[in-house]
């Protein structure tokens, strides 16, 4: 028979917690229950939560081990057990409950040893995602330079293609055929579109440049590739850099605003391109010798030609934050390689021999020509200013920067063409 039974004045008095140490008079019943075992045992029997319940009889089992109480606990935790061990020996969390409710239990070791097993392959799922996490954000960190520095990789990369061209001054399909890593790259997405007197290839990004006090100042960074023909000859290949490109060059990379009428500015913007254009010129260009050259004004590109029209479809446009959200398919992805081909429909891999093959008819290509001309009528010619000049046998390296009152197209850049005979 239970205490509960035996003894229901003791029950009584210690359900209503009056003092400790009270001893029934009954007989078989003398017994003496502190204050807090009542006080617990209570709680056991007050809880309406059954999770709660068992954790309070798990502590009443271990601290009042031959207490009043202890049969009648002890037996309504050994009914639960199987219970409980089979609802929750599958996690961690319920494992945990498990030896909070059972710290003495008949599972207490398969416990402990599954607990082990789930820590171990948690620690390693965090330690791979915490190393993931760490890839991904190099990868980002990565990404994000690329994207600031995708003009001095396509510049280096172009400055080296063209310079070791052979045979300028050459049909376009021998040129093709002798060039063939030119060709591709310069076929490759984004598409240049053709006439039968240049071919155009257009990369452009937006970025942004952080303003003290501010929000940002937006702008565009345009790359033209423009093959030049003479009666389907190739004459000359400029690397063409708008709208003071040098000076944009260095905001994108610096994120520091270039005001073009500061001549300091735009002195050390020039100088700065210079530094990443010229160690690579030298490299490839062995043999040549430096000369004086005043360029001729570049022929503008015109917004408004069935050339550029057409380029609005296949130009790259970007955006982001701070810079272009994707490098331009296109971008030479590294120093000296190939540029990356896009995967967009139609981008394929034309050469410039096949290019010129769906060249429009000489008409339109004259009509682009005059529109050209027609450009430089309306404005102030403007020469360039001739900052490094190589030549090579009959081909001539320049590289140039817009003129002090240039504020038209203001072509920064470079170009590789044939020297004719008396220039």
């Amino acid at each position: 028979m239970s205490i509960l039974s035996r003894c229901p004045r003791l029950v009584r008095v210690a359900a209503f917690g009056l003092g400790v140490g009270v001893l029934s008079s009954m007989p078989g019943c003398s017994m003496f229950v502190s204050h807090n075992e009542a006080a617990l045992y209570r709680r056991i029997r007050t809880t309406t939560d059954a999770n709660q319940r068992l954790v309070a009889m798990a502590e009443y089992a271990t601290q009042y081990g031959t207490g009043a109480w202890i049969d009648n606990v002890r037996a309504e935790r050994e009914a639960n057990e199987g219970q409980i061990w089979a609802s929750n020996n599958a996690s961690a969390d319920g494992l945990a409950f498990y030896l909070q409710a059972y710290p003495d239990g008949t599972y207490v070791e398969q416990a402990r040893a599954r607990q082990a097993a789930l820590q171990t392959v948690s620690t390693g799922r965090e330690e791979t995602e915490a190393h993931q996490a760490e890839l991904d954000q190099q990868r980002a960190t990565q990404q994000a330079e690329e994207r600031r520095q995708w003009v001095t990789r396509a510049a280096q990369f172009w400055v080296r293609t063209l310079v070791g061209v052979r045979n300028y001054g050459s049909p376009i399909a021998q040129v093709a055929r002798l060039n063939p890593e030119f060709s591709r790259a310069f076929g490759a997405a984004p598409a240049p579109q053709c006439t039968p007197l240049r071919c155009i290839k257009h990369y452009h990004a937006h970025y942004a440049i952080p303003v003290p006090g501010g929000n940002r100042l937006e702008r565009e960074m345009h790359l033209v590739l423009r093959v030049g023909l003479d009666e389907g000859r190739v004459e000359r290949i400029e690397v063409l850099l708008p709208n003071h490109g040098f000076s944009r060059w260095f905001e994108l990379e610096n994120r520091t605003v270039v005001i073009d009428e500061d001549p300091e500015a735009r002195m050390a913007a020039i100088e700065w391109a210079l530094q990443r254009i010229e160690p690579t010129l030298i490299e490839v260009a062995n043999g040549s010798r430096a000369i004086d050259y005043i360029p001729e004004p570049i022929t503008p590109v015109g917004e408004s030609s069935p050339i550029e029209s057409e380029e609005a479809d296949t130009a790259v446009s970007m955006d982001g934050s701070d810079v272009a959200a994707q490098p331009a398919p296109g971008t030479p992805p590294a120093e000296g390689t190939p540029p990356v081909q896009g995967g967009g429909e139609g981008s394929g891999d034309p050469t410039l021999e096949q290019l010129m093959t769906g060249a429009v008819g000489e008409e339109q290509g004259q009509s682009v020509e005059q529109q050209g001309e027609s450009v430089e009528e309306t404005q102030t010619v403007v020469y360039p200013l001739g900052l490094r000049a190589l030549q090579r046998g009959n081909t001539r390296i320049v590289i140039f920067a817009a003129g002090d009152g240039d504020y038209g197209d203001a072509y920064d850049g470079f170009f590789v063409e044939r020297v004719r005979d008396g220039q």
